[in-house]
């Protein structure tokens, strides 16, 4: 907004009255530019002192919340990293868990099928030997019915051959039902050693004791499991209280900064208003003086116009200061 010198005439005729305008327009342009320091005025300075301190205010709160956002998102990634770390940890250990569970069954499959593997080889020694025992048996009926034809051919030579034949067939007899004697001896002491060896092997205390082993071993797993599972709960627990604590800190801080805007903004509203007070009061001094100025004789009247339109304008170190402000030369107007 562009103020020419007719809007500055203006203003003084709004101030001096009819008599004040046509001072004004007596006075050259070249004269009234010398009665000020620097063509800022005051209230054109006072709002840009005034968004001066209101940027200030707003680049700070801007720089806190900026650090805030920050350090929370900072905690959020760590509280995730962390709960990355906790679930890589229990998928491993529930891995290893696996891994020793499928051990321990593929060992236990290899004993049962060792075992297996034992019964079947002595169900088919047991059927090997009883074949033989079969054919050991037809091999003595055929020597039985060989001996009982060759008695039948030579019975009719006389009784002392036939007696002979007779006790040697008697001595056959006894020879052959002695060994046969001492063979099923022997064969039954076999065959109940291998059954007390496949009973023991095969007994109730050892499939228990393997059970026992294999329930013991997954009772020990599952309780280092809850143990880790209990543990990984206080820690993330704990965790989450450290995390709420921060973030009521945070909040507590962030509570604290919009108080204190809050009352920067108080304070900044109270001092307007006493400046704003202190112009009316001033242009309520000055009016009087224009009143009395105008009972006055003309100099005395063109001395308080030279006063006011002097003190509408800042001096040339505040213009200064001013120009110097990116944001003051964009948007306050100069009068020239």
């Amino acid at each position: 907004m562009e103020h020419a010198p007719a809007s500055l005439e203006a203003s003084m005729e709004e101030l001096m009255g009819g008599q004040g305008a046509e001072s004004s327009r007596s006075v050259p342009t070249g004269v009234v530019s010398t009665l000020r320091d620097s063509s800022i005025s005051v209230s054109a300075f006072n709002r840009f002192i005034v968004g001066e301190m209101a940027r200030k205010t707003g680049d700070e709160g801007r720089q806190s919340m900026d650090n805030l956002r920050k350090q929370r998102q900072h905690a959020s990634e760590s509280h995730r990293q962390y709960g990355a770390s906790l679930g890589a940890a229990s998928r491993a250990q529930m891995q290893r868990d696996k891994q020793q569970y499928d051990a321990l069954r593929e060992a236990n499959l290899l004993k049962g099928m060792t075992v297996r593997d034992d019964i079947a080889s002595q169900n088919s020694e047991r059927a090997r030997l009883k074949s033989e025992w079969v054919e050991y048996g037809r091999r003595l009926a055929d020597r039985d019915a060989e001996q009982r034809r060759r008695i039948k051919d030579v019975c009719g030579e006389g009784s002392k051959r036939v007696q002979e034949m007779v006790a040697q067939a008697k001595w056959e007899e006894e020879e052959f039902e002695r060994e046969l004697t001492e063979r099923r001896a022997q064969i039954l002491y076999e065959n109940q050693e291998e059954v007390k060896r496949i009973k023991a092997e095969t007994a109730n205390t050892v499939t228990d004791a393997s059970k026992q082993y294999a329930l013991d071993r997954r009772k020990n797993v599952a309780a280092g499991t809850k143990e880790s599972v209990k543990l990984w709960g206080k820690e993330r627990g704990k965790n989450t209280d450290q995390h709420l604590k921060s973030a009521r800190n945070n909040r507590a801080d962030i509570e604290q900064t919009r108080q204190n805007t809050k009352k920067l903004r108080q304070k900044l509203l109270e001092q307007r208003q006493k400046e704003a007070a202190a112009a009316r009061d001033l242009v309520k001094k000055n009016k009087q003086a224009r009143d009395d100025a105008l009972r006055a004789a003309k100099q005395d009247a063109q001395a308080v116009h030279d006063g006011i339109y002097r003190a509408k304008y800042v001096p040339s170190d505040s213009a200064d200061y001013l120009m110097q402000s990116k944001y003051g030369r964009s948007t306050i107007s100069v009068t020239v």
